[in-house]
């Protein structure tokens, strides 16, 4: 039987933080130990490997985060399912345990970062898996989501949310401590409890903890969070937004430059309004950057030239299907299984912006869209078909931005105003800053990590 660990392209890359030497080598001593375990690696045992860009410095760098990363000596459960601690104790005992052997594959489905075989004891790694958009420590998250297949814990076919009818892609419960509780506590104890981590992986690991949760259960997974608003300013500055708390707007640190953000799951991706800069992760409390590509859309956007970028309208990245939006079309994929697309002519309209009345939803199989007239649209997937059609939603002001968080949903005017919207009437919201604000977003905060920043 073929336990296939699904890694979908939220999350879900290169940082070994303390756990690789300053030259970004593994020591001699370090690799003779790793080689008694994993025989594959015996010809490289007897002096240090310095990291590059080959499939066995990926393998390499997964097993030395798992070996060398620090954790607190103290690590309490969490109130809500996020951690358990089930698995903090010692990784590496864990994974070798039940893993003594890599085999790179040659490809894979699309989709996926690496699968076991319950009747042995190899891991077999999808080029995927070794690429630019994961991480040393995605790759020991994976290992450790692997490893606990053999166990005897397989996935199941997603009944409902965002994964809904996705093949091997959800399990039951996380109370089950299956490969996917594996995965979220793995992510969860690193961006609570690695001291060493640099701050943007942290940042990084936390969102991750959340995507999971929130996207690989059947069953809800409890996590305690609070749902708000950011905005970011001409100044580059973020500000919280509680717009249950009298609009209190709260400095929390400053993006690297101006640009519009779209959201990948709990993820911020930055596309610079200076389109001669690429794509990337960005993070609100001046966590830093992390050299990582930001998923597939932010590859291909990077890989084009300034003109093409700017080109680019918006675009939406749901669990399942995604679409970029530029001035006269839309580029659908809509099929999760594979990387193939189709594009949508707007027959001669002109797309301005993307919006989120209803909230961004990783499940919803619909997004809206700001035409240049003001119009409203509605486009996504139904099924593996990309639809364009006329909303039936107005609003008193043509915006630039919508969201829904929690209850309230808040719009963006292009001269950097923002009006809370209830229906087709809107209220300026009193702030400082407004009139300020170059972009919106939602946002979510967290009791278990947040209590220990």
């Amino acid at each position: 039987m073929r336990f296939i660990g699904w890694i979908c392209s939220i999350a879900l890359f290169l940082g070994l933080s303390s756990a690789a030497t300053a030259a970004e080598c593994i020591p001699q001593a370090e690799m003779a130990q790793i080689a008694q375990h994993f025989t594959q690696f015996r010809s490289l045992a007897n002096s240090e490997y310095c990291l590059n860009d080959s499939q066995t410095s990926g393998l390499l760098e997964g097993i030395v985060f798992m070996r060398k990363t620090r954790f607190a000596a103290s690590m309490p459960k969490s109130a809500d399912e996020l951690f358990s601690g089930v698995f903090a104790n010692n990784w590496w005992d864990y994974f070798i345990g039940r893993i003594n052997d890599f085999e790179v594959q040659g490809s894979c489905p699309n989709g996926v970062g690496a699968f076991v075989y319950f009747f042995g004891n190899t891991m077999y790694v999808c080029p995927m898996l070794l690429g630019a958009n994961f991480t040393a420590l995605d790759r020991a998250s994976v290992f450790m989501h692997e490893a606990r297949h053999i166990d005897g814990f397989p996935h199941t076919t997603c009944r409902s949310g965002p994964r809904a009818g996705m093949n091997g892609a959800c399990d039951d419960r996380i109370s089950s401590a299956g490969s996917y509780a594996v995965t979220v506590e793995t992510y969860a104890q690193i961006a609570r409890y690695a001291p060493d981590i640099h701050p943007a992986l942290r940042a990084y690991s936390r969102s991750s903890a959340v995507i999971y949760a929130d996207e690989a259960f059947d069953q809800t997974v409890r996590v305690s969070r609070t749902s708000q608003f950011l905005v970011m300013t001409q100044s580059k500055d973020f500000y919280s937004i509680n717009a249950d708390n009298g609009y209190k707007a709260e400095k929390w640190g400053a993006s690297p430059e101006l640009g519009k953000i779209v959201m990948r799951a709990q993820h911020m991706i930055l596309y610079p309004d200076d389109k001669t800069h690429p794509a990337k992760y960005v993070f609100a409390h001046d966590e830093g950057d992390i050299a990582q590509q930001a998923g597939t859309f932010a590859m291909e956007y990077n890989a084009q030239t300034p003109a093409q970028r700017a080109e680019l309208v918006g675009m939406h990245v749901g669990a399942q299907w995604g679409a970029r939006v530029y001035g006269s079309h839309i580029y659908f994929t809509c099929d999760p299984s594979t990387t193939n697309g189709r594009d949508v002519s707007l027959n001669g309209q002109t797309a301005a912006s993307v919006i989120y009345p209803n909230g961004y939803d990783r499940a919803s199989r619909a997004a809206n869209l700001v035409m240049s007239n003001g119009q409203i649209m509605e486009f996504g997937c139904n099924g593996t078909t990309p639809q364009v059609r006329a909303s039936n939603l107005t609003f008193d002001q043509t915006y630039a931005r919508i969201y829904k968080s929690g209850t309230r949903t808040l719009g963006l005017t292009a001269a950097g105003q923002l009006f809370e919207l209830n229906g087709t009437q809107s209220t300026l919201v009193p702030l400082e800053i407004n009139g300020q604000i170059h972009e919106l977003m939602p946002n979510q905060s967290y009791e278990f990590f947040d209590a220990g920043a």
